[in-house]
């Protein structure tokens, strides 16, 4: 049993090392600098191709002869509508979070990412983003929330992990129930998916 499951070990990772080469170097950089980042898309890949109880796939094959360039709006559209239900993520600037969460300037909100207190990345244009869901009626970052994020390189891949559901918190997502005050429990989750439960 061991002996296949190396075997298939060994043939993922020519299957990583095949889509590899055929990134850009700038690409690979940025994979490789951000290893949670691809070790979450690993396990998210993972859980959307194991087969349903029925024995059938739960991934619609997309494909189409020649592929058309289309406008941001249709392209987050589109990726929204096949990675997550429900409304894009809204995120939020610096000093769109300042504003919401009621400090004075954008940089108390960097102080803030840099403890872990909230989830923050650099954005694809300029700056860092923020997302809105972290925060609570009040407007303020849920509690528990830095028990997550230092154990996590990068914060984007915190938040992949926090919006995720997880079969290790009986198909909740971490941030639902740091919402709900379950600060041990998601903490203990977080631990363990570092480890590399990734359940």
């Amino acid at each position: 049993m061991a002996r296949s499951g190396g075997a298939k070990v060994r043939e993922l990772e020519g299957v990583l090392h095949e889509a590899a080469g055929r990134l850009s170097p700038a690409h690979v950089a940025a994979l490789v600098a951000h290893p949670d980042a691809v070790r979450s898309a690993l396990a998210v890949a993972a859980d959307v191709l194991t087969l349903d109880d029925d024995g059938r796939s739960r991934v619609e094959i997309v494909a189409s002869a020649e592929p058309r360039l289309v406008d941001d709006e249709v392209a987050d559209g589109r990726m929204a509508a096949r990675t997550r239900a429900g409304p894009p993520e809204t995120l939020l600037t610096s000093d769109e979070l300042a504003a919401r969460v009621g400090l004075k300037t954008r940089q108390s909100v960097h102080d803030w990412l840099k403890r872990g207190r909230i989830v923050g990345w650099r954005g694809a244009r300029r700056g860092h983003v923020f997302p809105a869901g972290q925060l609570d009626a009040r407007g303020r970052p849920f509690d528990g929330l830095d028990r997550v994020t230092g154990l996590f390189d990068d914060g984007y891949a915190a938040w992949v992990w926090l919006t995720t559901e997880r079969s290790s918190l009986d198909g909740a997502t971490p941030l639902a129930l740091l919402a709900g005050g379950e600060i041990d429990r998601v903490a203990k989750a977080a631990e363990g998916d570092r480890q590399g439960d990734l359940a």
